[in-house]
């Protein structure tokens, strides 16, 4: 009989009501059969609905006891990296670009020509377009660097040839020169 939940077979526990996630562990068995032919797509589709019909684990009991016990449960998925929402650094600069690249140009494009205009109106809108540009610009890309610093990171993989395990490399603990001086002195 294959195994449903951790540690305990859903005969074991008759006349519990089955939760969720022992019903889920039985459909991911039904789904590891079926990929590897000990069922077929009819009987499968009939089994998954009898796992979602079940309420104890008895009724659990029936929809995987001819299937072998040795069958792997999948690990559960690494969770994934939630997403950073719409503001990413990416976006971030390219916003800041399509605010501070044309009011960057029209003032410095319309600076020199400045004493030209009698409205100072002409002189200071580049100016204070640029100035607001930069007001946008600057906490977007912080926020961004922000977000992308705070988020989880998934677990790294271990380096290859460790055989399933992350070698940590630990360094020399940093000393004084005068420290090596001072061994050699001593043992002197």
């Amino acid at each position: 009989m294959a195994h449903v939940s951790g540690n305990r077979t859903p005969g074991d526990h008759g006349h519990v009501r089955a939760a969720h996630a022992d019903r889920e562990r039985a459909i991911d068995l039904l789904k590891i059969a079926f990929v590897r032919g000990m069922l077929d797509k009819a009987e499968f589709d009939l089994r998954v609905g009898q796992a979602f019909a079940s309420r104890t684990y008895a009724e659990l009991a029936t929809v995987t006891r001819d299937l072998p016990a040795p069958l792997p449960v999948p690990a559960d998925p690494v969770p994934a990296v939630p997403d950073e929402g719409w503001l990413t650094l990416q976006r971030a600069v390219v916003i800041s670009a399509c605010l501070l690249v044309p009011t960057a140009l029209a003032t410095a494009l319309g600076a020199p020509f400045a004493d030209r205009y009698d409205n100072t109106a002409f002189i200071v809108l580049p100016f204070l377009a640029l100035f607001l540009a930069s007001l946008i610009s600057i906490p977007l890309i912080t926020e961004a660097l922000h977000r992308r610093r705070s988020r989880p990171r998934r677990p790294q993989a271990p380096a290859p040839g460790a055989g399933g395990k992350a070698v940590m490399k630990s360094r020399p603990p940093r000393r004084s020169p005068g420290h090596r001086n001072f061994t050699l002195a001593v043992r002197a």
